[in-house]
């Protein structure tokens, strides 16, 4: 076992696979609250110029249609992915009315949540979804469903798995799907381990007033992180499936599927949730086939990020993602990991600018041991840089995101503090001298807005150079820095295009 583990630090300290150790993609989903600039639920439509929600891919809405989804498509790197979130804003701003705003936190601001929560809770305009949301609102109630956050879609290199298989683990796994479930589902363990930390650097959802969540008297406000408590995005106490094993989470989840407890997959709202080749498949096909990448759901919004969800956090996740393809884990990993979910809990209730010993004493611990994997394998520099905003986050908690919107509640309410980022993001966005302003430097104007309407008509966009559009199996590319003739509109050239997209553009 020594020799093994020799041989894989240094095949990942060397050459090519040392730089595919970096090379993780992302893809996320954003769950934003549309409101109005008064800071009540927006009763407007949802927006009539986005394309149908059954078939677009990047922008729709959940659980009602004042939670809009925003869906990234999967790319390489913490930068292009956060480059993706700002286009869908930018797009969703620009079909947003005058006194309409997305909020920028996880909580909707308290005049929603005192005055609209019937309105909202009913307001869901896709009559194929209705039954689902009907379903959650009478077993979790409206409140815990209106919860924004950020999913983070990840997945590592494939070469890199490939050679890793081949080259190291081919004798320790029947096949390569084996070893692909045994790296993500330990990925999915260690997070799970650590989840307290990341609540702690990234929490923010500070509950201000008991009566807005029905929280217990006996909770001091405002907490870190409503959210990823146990009051805030999760199954009921004894739907929670463990993850001391692959087997016993995927039979635990199953059952809940034969037996009705869950409506169905997606009712699962856990931290870590696997992902197989296709939407649909079942987790024991998942796990038939090889898990192909994870998704963490633990993230509250960043209200700091204009995306929701900030470069550094990302490149944090990723650093310590990649760590534990070398890290061992703990012998008694069973207890670890129902201690983790209290540790988690105790975390998120705290007050946002508070630490106690063992947070402290064991996050630094953490930071020592990846400084020493960053110097070891050579990380880029954005990775390091990363990891010492953490290190001041845990040194002064006051930094951390949390703890920095504790500081603007106590300077005044969180509606005017939401509200502000809220307008600036919408007055810098509905003002750019550039169709997609975070895409300015890449592309031409007249591509940026056929990119605009592609994703609005829920056309695939694949941002590689050249650029490619694609509807089923038809493809076209373009140039980055074309000049196209847009004279008719952006529409128009994209219907002459994909003239099947027709029966899209409406529900």
């Amino acid at each position: 076992m020594a020799e093994k583990q020799a041989k894989l630090l240094k095949m990942l300290s060397e050459g090519s696979l040392n730089e595919r150790m970096f090379n993780a993609s992302f893809g996320l989903r954003l769950e934003e609250h549309r409101i109005l600039t008064n800071g009540r639920a927006s009763r407007y439509e949802y927006p009539k110029n986005l394309s149908s929600r059954k078939t677009n891919p990047y922008l729709l809405s959940g659980f009602s249609d004042n939670l809009m989804e925003f869906t990234t498509p999967i790319v390489r790197g913490s930068k292009a992915t956060c480059q993706q979130l700002k286009v869908l804003e930018q797009i969703v701003d620009s079909q947003l009315h005058e006194d309409e705003r997305i909020w920028p936190l996880s909580l909707a601001p308290a005049p929603e949540y005192q005055h609209d929560l019937e309105y909202v809770g009913n307001n869901c305009s896709q009559p194929w979804n209705k039954e689902y949301t009907n379903y959650l609102r009478e077993k979790y109630g409206i409140k815990r469903m209106m919860l924004g956050g950020a999913h983070i879609g990840f997945n590592l290199d494939q070469e890199l798995l490939n050679t890793l298989y081949d080259e190291t683990f081919k004798d320790d796994f029947a096949s390569q799907a084996d070893f692909q479930n045994a790296v993500y589902f330990k990925m999915a363990q260690c997070f799970c381990l650590w989840r307290w930390l990341f609540t702690y650097l990234y929490g923010a959802s500070p509950v201000s007033e008991a009566v807005e969540h029905d929280m217990p008297e006996h909770i001091n406000l405002p907490v870190r992180s409503f959210r990823n408590s146990t009051y805030g995005y999760d199954n009921l106490p004894d739907e929670r499936p463990s993850y001391a094993s692959l087997e016993s989470f995927v039979d635990q989840i199953s059952k809940f599927l034969e037996d009705g407890t869950y409506y169905g997959p997606q009712e699962f709202f856990g931290p870590v949730r696997l992902h197989g080749k296709h939407d649909d498949d079942s987790l024991r096909q998942i796990v038939k086939d090889g898990i192909q990448f994870i998704s963490f759901r633990s993230f509250d919004l960043d209200p700091f990020a204009k995306g929701g969800i900030s470069e550094d956090t990302l490149n944090f996740l990723e650093l310590f993602m990649i760590y534990t393809l070398v890290s061992p884990m703990p012998e008694n990993l069973s207890e670890k990991l129902n201690q983790a979910i209290e540790r988690n809990n105790e975390v998120a209730l705290q007050a946002p600018d508070e630490q106690t010993d063992w947070m402290r004493d064991e996050a630094m611990e953490l930071i020592e041991r990846l400084e020493q994997f960053c110097s070891q394998f050579n990380a880029p520099r954005e990775y390091k840089l990363a990891l010492s905003f953490v290190k001041r986050r845990v040194e002064d908690p006051t930094l951390t995101i949390g703890g920095q919107v504790a500081e603007k509640l106590a300077k005044g309410d969180l509606l005017s503090f939401g509200l502000k980022i809220a307008n600036d993001r919408y007055t810098s966005f509905v003002r750019s001298p550039h169709p997609l302003q975070a895409l300015a430097g890449q592309y031409s104007d007249s591509v940026q807005k056929l990119i605009k309407i592609a994703i609005m008509s829920g056309v695939h966009v694949d941002f590689e150079n050249p650029l490619k559009l694609s509807v089923g199996n038809r493809v076209e590319t373009f140039d980055a820095q074309a000049d196209l003739d847009l004279s008719r509109g952006a529409l128009d050239y994209l219907l002459n295009l994909f003239p099947e997209l027709e029966g899209n553009l409406a529900e």
